[in-house]
């Protein structure tokens, strides 16, 4: 029997993706399925994944037209077979012991979701731990709520909270398909913000294994998590759109505030890629305009009163909010000009 299926997006990462699939060969758990989803690469991943499932039973190979990270995942999700469920990225690399260590938790505690730490590797090789700022051990449905609802969508300080990347955690299958939760297709980028948001709302057990620093995500230039992103902000006011849905009618917990936060944060991260991508002032202003004059951003900005962070972070917010074109990207062209 299948303990856990492990599924693997592969786009264009010829260069790393062995390293990716023998990590998952030698984990000491024996009972898994890998999953690799060529999604349309243009390049030998491909081949490479039809290499690797000719010799082990154990991987299976879907082959399909380019539909992004989140289309990926959802079909690897579609075939999985396991108790649980993992996502790992092609070019990322996990430790021996993971799944063995992180199915051992979920059983012994019988957790919807298992979250462990991961190591960031950068280009050059240094190593450094990541851990996140909540108590390890079990959460039942009181302890999220008092402990994790706060900052689930987006936190006071304008950042993720404990739940957002699905590369380190476990997922009971059948949780997940009791609630219908499966990655959004039409968001490209930030999707497990938005996933892990469905993920930790109906969670009733969850288990941090904190300073258990299973996953190694590097940091490759050329990868969907770097580099500019032309059409983000259309893609994050979706995102946002879908987080208002879901969560403005829930009666159980107040979610408003964190979702206009949570809009003001991908405001400031695609202005900030704006202007560092621009050609000159002139561009840059050209760019930010229609940003701050979004009745998306300035809707939510109304009747908002800004979180109390940093003096420089809350100038920038309320230059933002109060729609200032040239001083905000004045603000954003400095700052990444001393990045």
């Amino acid at each position: 029997m299948v303990q856990v299926s492990i599924v693997v997006p592969v786009y264009k990462v010829e260069r790393f993706l062995e390293r990716c699939i023998r990590s998952l060969q030698g984990q000491t758990l024996r009972e898994i399925e890998i999953i690799l989803v060529d999604d349309g690469s243009p390049d030998g991943s491909g081949a490479i994944c039809d290499t690797f499932a000719a010799s082990d039973s154990r991987i299976t190979v879907i082959h399909k037209e380019n539909g992004g990270l989140s289309s990926a995942r959802n079909a690897g999700l579609k075939v999985a077979t396991g108790k649980y469920v993992g996502f790992v990225d092609s070019d990322d690399d996990v430790l021996p012991d993971m799944y063995e260590k992180m199915a051992a938790a979920a059983v012994q505690y019988a957790a919807d979701v298992v979250m462990a730490d991961y190591q960031r590797v950068l280009a050059d090789g240094t190593c450094f731990p990541v851990s996140k700022e909540i108590r390890a051990g079990l959460y039942r449905k009181e302890d999220l709520v008092q402990e994790v609802f706060p900052a689930l969508i987006m936190g006071e300080n304008v950042d993720y909270g404990p739940l957002l990347s699905a590369c380190h955690c476990i997922y009971d299958r059948c949780f997940l398909e009791t609630y219908g939760i499966c990655f959004a297709e039409d968001v490209k980028w930030s999707e497990d913000n938005l996933f892990s948001a469905y993920v930790g709302y109906h969670a009733e057990r969850f288990y941090y294994m904190k300073g258990a620093y299973f996953y190694r995500y590097y940091q490759n230039p050329n990868t969907i998590t770097t580099g500019y992103r032309p059409g983000a902000w259309a893609v994050y006011c979706r995102m946002n759109r879908y987080l208002r849905a879901y969560f403005l009618e829930k009666q159980d917990y107040d979610f408003s505030r964190q979702i206009r936060l949570h809009l003001l944060y991908y405001a400031c991260n695609t202005l900030g890629m704006e202007c560092a991508n621009a050609r000159n002032l002139g561009d840059a202003i050209q760019r930010v305009r229609p940003i701050l004059n979004d009745p998306e951003l300035v809707g939510a900005m109304h009747g908002f009163s800004l979180p109390a962070v940093g003096v420089k972070l809350k100038i920038q917010l309320w230059l933002i909010k109060h729609g200032w074109v040239l001083p905000v990207t004045l603000m954003m062209r400095r700052r990444f000009r001393h990045a």
